[in-house]
């Protein structure tokens, strides 16, 4: 029993603890805390203090503080009056550097507190972390569980493993086992241990496992498979994976898993070798379908399935009777060799040899059952000594059957080894000589319809042979032109058949515009023997009128005939071809009509022309009587262009390569001028090459010859006049921005003309720049304006030696529909000795103004004088003084006038063209 303060107690314990006081409601309230449970739960004293046991634990712990197991022990207490301790509870604890809550495990001890009456006052709780304790047993529970359960697995992947566990020395001795090894080894694990690996691997196989075993001591990782034999003698195919076995950082041995592949890889072969047995049974089906019974595709199938089933010969063996004496006689047809065996194509011994001279293959044969034998169980017998001379090792004959008789048989012969056939192997060489045998019945069932047909055919040829002149369709008529007979062609011909032809009149088919000259003609045949009638209109099947072209002969008084036969014929196509050349002529002159061309169709084998003219006398003079001659063209060549246009046209005809030929010449009118013609043709060739027709077509080019040469005159008096004037010619791409200029830019204004420069970069920027605003001004607003298509301004333009040329613009605006310029096409003319002769002109008028001002106005005023003193002395009553006086003003006016006209003449002779000098840029 403790009896002491709170304060006392919590002094004392250096443990953490608080102090709990049991409430009336049966609750219990902190009333205490002690600094260490306070630091170990990271809580604050005033969350704790006076408050309910179940704030004893941090918020947002991982388990829920288990206040019911504390409160069911503080009401323990209180009745026991005695300490109790709790079970193990959970409650995590915050971590203060990561604030995540870490897993805690507690173990508490409660211990009252009585007063003085020896009642429990409080209860003093205790708190221990067990954590460490609690990680440890149940790392210890689950380390032990899973030793157990590797155990199991051990004895599971181990112990009960199918593939063989083992480890071994670095010398390849089995240090330990398992079951599985054991059984692939058949040998008991105690004889394994310390027995070498290398007594289990196959004679041929040793050298190459020894290299792998050295791989795998180097420290490689190895997986191989090869072949092993057992400790009683059974092959196996095994998969061997080999690691290293380190123990304290040194390789000290191998661990290794065998694992046995023998069956695996046994029906892998057995699957590959039915997949090759389908592939050659395939090939060989296609073959024969393909080939029928061919010798060269057969020879070749038959190497296909000689290497499939690795033999050295195969051949096929036809069997016949002999025809005198009945005996079966065999004769090698089909071979098929490797390089380890000998043909017998050659063979005179493999022709015609009696079967019964080989007694050991006779009987089975004949009994459709296969023959098998190997060199070494054959007696001594003739088939042996074949044996030896042929060097077969094994033998495997099919015998193929037709309608029940031995036809023939298929034979595979292996020439280095011995062999025992095994089922698959023959079920599929059987099944080839199954389709083999089909191949025969079906070819010689072919055979025999081919033979039946040809007797049919023949049957056929004697009856056609009865037949006058083969027609089409044969029939009879009585007198009244009723069918009494009507052949089996009816039906190709027309699509009547013969049963619908009979008794009808033959006249209800015939066209009703044809019908009364057919009956005409058919009525003069009772009186004559033979007779043919034109062409005429026959209606078939279908109701579409054909026509026919008909020989009948009189046999009336012939009892096994008994009427009119007739041999008709269905001549529609010929009618219409003939039609249809006539219309290709009637277009060949029309087209020639139209075109004012001569068509012309040369026959080069037979050297014959077909002209198709209108009215050649319109292009030639000549009539086309004339034309149609067969020398005429030659002889109306121009005599200097004649020899020249034959070697032309022998060597084009004469190369196989070309297929056209033009040329021109002239040729003489009717009125003796010459015309120029071109001439144009296609060559038809033979499949030797060798040309057999020539069509082709003539035109009249005189007039175009003769405006070429006009235009090529007027290009020449245009360059001439080019070279005499100061003008350039410029082509404008506007939506390119290159200019073209006539070859006179470079001799007018020193710029080279070949260059494709643009206007705004090469042109504008050379105009001078008091004109350059205007230019271009004017020029932007006629190419914006969609109603003008000319532009024309003068400005002046600085050459390339820097003197300046006064130049008139002219330019024609190319618009596109939408009525944006595209191209503008002008020429500039210099226009600079004008400009400058008006300039000197406008300086000479101005000279000539100021003389005639003082004619008018200097001169007038002594010459006024003069007339007055003139007009004086001519009224006679002057006094001698004023006589004097009037001669004395006369003759001062007189030299007045003289020195102004001296003056004058001075100024005149002043007065001269003087040529400005060039203005500098």
């Amino acid at each position: 029993m403790i009896e002491a303060s709170p304060k006392m107690l919590f002094d004392a314990i250096p443990v953490p603890c608080i102090l709990v006081k049991p409430e009336v409601s049966c609750t219990f309230k902190i009333v205490a805390i002690n600094e260490e449970y306070l630091e170990i739960t990271g809580l604050y004293k005033p969350d704790l203090l006076n408050h309910p046991t179940e704030n004893a634990a941090p918020t947002g712990a991982e388990n829920i503080f288990r206040n019911d197991i504390i409160q069911q022990s503080f009401r323990k207490v209180i009745s026991t009056g005695e300490k109790d301790i709790t079970e193990i509870i959970r409650f995590d604890l915050k971590d203060g550097s990561t604030s995540n809550f870490n897993e805690h495990y507690w173990k508490s001890e409660n211990r009252p507190i009585f007063n003085s009456e020896g009642e429990v006052e409080y209860i003093l709780h205790l708190i221990k972390d067990v954590t460490a304790q609690v990680l440890i047993k149940r790392n210890e529970k689950r380390a032990s569980e899973d030793l157990l359960k590797k155990q199991q697995q051990y004895q599971y992947f181990i112990e009960e493993n199918h593939n063989g566990l083992f480890s071994m020395d670095l010398k390849g001795n089995f240090l330990s086992g398992n079951n599985g090894l054991v059984t692939l080894t058949e040998m008991p694990l105690e004889k394994l241990l310390n027995r070498n690996s290398l007594h289990f691997v196959a004679p041929a196989e040793k050298e190459k496992v020894k290299d792998q075993f050295k791989k795998a001591v180097q420290g490689e990782h190895i997986k191989f498979e090869d072949n092993f034999i057992t400790s009683n003698g059974t092959p196996r195919i095994m998969e061997i994976s080999l690691a290293p076995m380190i123990i304290d950082k040194k390789m000290t041995g191998l661990y290794g898993i065998a694992r046995d592949l023998t069956n695996i890889r046994e029906k892998d072969n057995t699957i590959f070798e039915k997949k090759k047995f389908l592939e050659v049974n395939a090939a060989f089906i296609s073959s024969l379908v393909e080939n029928d019974l061919e010798d060269i595709a057969l020879e070749k199938t038959f190497g296909i399935i000689g290497k499939t089933i690795a033999v050295d010969r195969m051949y096929y063996f036809g069997a016949n009777k002999n025809p005198e004496s009945g005996e079966l006689l065999i004769s090698q047809k089909l071979e098929w060799c490797s390089e380890f065996a000998t043909s017998q194509k050659e063979n005179p011994e493999m022709q015609n040899m009696p079967a019964s001279r080989i007694e050991q293959i006779n009987g089975p044969l004949s009994n459709n059952t296969p023959f098998m034998a190997n060199f070494s169980e054959l007696p001594e017998c003739e088939l042996k000594d074949i044996f030896i001379e042929q060097q077969i090792k094994a033998m495997l004959l099919l015998p193929i059957f037709l309608q029940e008789n031995l036809y023939g048989f298929i034979g595979f012969d292996d020439c280095k080894k011995e062999r025992k056939w095994n089922a698959d192997e023959i079920n599929f060489l059987q099944s080839l000589a199954y389709y083999f045998t089909n191949a025969v019945e079906k070819k010689a069932a072919q055979h025999a319809v081919r033979q039946k047909e040809e007797e049919l055919r023949r049957s056929e040829e004697k009856f056609k042979a009865l037949v006058q002149e083969g027609s089409d369709l044969i029939a009879i008529l009585d007198p009244e032109g009723i069918f009494t007979f009507t052949s089996g062609t009816s039906t190709s011909a027309l699509g009547i058949t013969p049963t619908e032809f009979l008794g009808k009149k033959v006249f209800d088919f015939i066209h009703p515009e044809d019908s009364e000259r057919v009956r005409n003609e058919f009525e003069q045949l009772k009186t004559k023997k033979q007779a043919k009638t034109a062409p005429f209109r026959f209606q078939n099947k279908e109701g579409n009128w054909r026509w026919i072209e008909t020989a009948a002969t009189n046999l009336l008084h012939d009892p096994a005939v008994n009427g009119i036969v007739i041999n008709s014929r269905d001549i529609t196509t010929i009618i219409e071809q003939a039609r249809e050349i006539e219309h290709i002529n009637e277009r060949y002159i029309l087209a020639a009509s139209a075109t004012q061309d001569l068509i012309y169709d040369w026959d080069l084998e037979q050297n014959e022309v077909v002209r198709f003219h209108r009215g050649l006398t319109e292009m030639l003079g000549h009539p086309a009587s004339e034309l149609d001659k067969r020398n005429f063209w030659y002889k109306n060549i121009h005599p200097n262009e004649f020899e020249e246009r034959k070697k032309i046209l022998e060597t084009t005809l004469g190369d196989p390569k070309k297929d056209f030929i033009k040329t021109e010449y002239r040729f003489r009118r009717a009125d003796g001028t010459y015309a120029y013609l071109i001439d144009r043709g296609h060559i038809i060739r033979n499949h030797e090459g060798k040309a057999i027709r020539l069509i082709g077509a003539t035109s009249d080019i005189s007039e175009i010859t003769a405006q070429k040469e006009a235009l090529r005159s007027a290009n020449t008096r245009f360059k001439l006049a080019m070279k005499a004037t100061r003008e350039m010619i410029w082509d404008w791409d506007i939506m390119t921005e290159t200019v073209n200029r006539s070859r006179s830019f470079a001799r007018i204004y020193g710029y080279e003309s070949s260059e494709k420069s643009s206007m705004a970069k090469f042109w504008l920027p050379k105009i001078l720049k008091a004109d350059r605003e205007k230019v271009t001004r004017s020029l932007k607003f006629a190419l914006e304006n969609e109603d003008q298509n000319e532009w024309k301004q003068e400005y002046r333009f600085v050459k390339a030696d820097g003197t300046v040329a006064f130049v008139m613009d002219r330019g024609y605006i190319i618009r596109d529909k939408n009525k944006k310029p595209t191209r503008m096409v002008g020429a500039v003319l210099d226009v600079t000795a004008s400009r400058r002769l008006i300039k000197d002109i406008k300086k000479q008028n101005d000279g000539l103004k100021e003389i005639a001002w003082a004619q008018s106005h200097i001169v007038r005023a002594p010459l006024a004088r003069l007339k007055g003193l003139v007009d004086l002395l001519g009224m006679g009553e002057l006094e001698e003084v004023n006589r004097e006086e009037i001669i004395k003003n006369i003759k001062s006016s007189a030299d007045e006038l003289d020195n102004i006209l001296r003056g004058i003449v001075h100024k005149t002779e002043k007065i001269e063209i003087n040529h400005q000098e060039p203005e500098e840029f």
